[in-house]
């Protein structure tokens, strides 16, 4: 009886040429899909153990080798990622020269759960009813807001600009995507 059944393929994996049979009877293997060889080699409950041993060893060099590139790629990516952007390092030259503040727009709950350690909380609730940290009300600095995604920064900045500040930069990039950036630290 046919006990083991390989589908047939011949892969070039990591150097190793691995070809696998389907065993029809014990004395006739068959290289499908072509059809065309027969080996004359009688096979053995060993033999067919040893085929399949080399074929999961081909299927996890392989695996092994495209993880490693995927693994590779995302790495350099995370590298790249490490880099501020120009107008970032622009922002964090203004703020840590005390040319610039950066504002938080975030909720208190918000805040309270992480925030970074230059910035100041200033809570788009509170401006939208005219509350406003009095060190965002010097008119010789630049406000630089942020907040979660980068959405509350600009009902923030109309707020602001309502109560006087003329200087007010909405940023793009929420606090999760400036910090991965390594844009600052986040607050002890």
């Amino acid at each position: 009886s046919n006990l083991c059944s390989l589908t047939s393929t011949t892969q070039d994996v990591s150097h190793v040429s691995v070809a696998v049979f389907t065993s029809h009877t014990p004395s006739d293997f068959t290289r499908a899909p072509l059809g065309i060889r027969n080996h004359s080699s009688a096979t053995t409950p060993l033999r067919e153990h040893m085929m399949v041993r080399v074929l999961i060893a081909a299927i996890v060099a392989r695996s092994s080798n495209a993880f490693l590139q995927s693994a590779t790629r995302t790495a350099r990516r995370g590298l790249a990622a490490r880099v501020l952007p120009p107008h970032l390092e622009t922002v964090k030259a203004d703020v840590a020269g005390g040319d610039a503040l950066l504002l938080d727009v975030r909720e208190p709950h918000e805040w309270a759960a992480a925030h970074f350690a230059s910035a100041t909380s200033a809570p788009l609730s509170a401006l939208q009813q005219g509350a406003c940290p009095k060190e965002a009300l010097d008119a010789t600095k630049r406000l630089y807001l942020h907040c979660a995604a980068g959405i509350r920064v600009h009902p923030a900045k109309a707020a602001l600009e309502a109560l006087g500040c003329d200087d007010v930069v909405a940023l793009q990039e929420g606090i999760s995507e400036l910090y991965e950036l390594g844009f600052d630290d986040l607050a002890e």
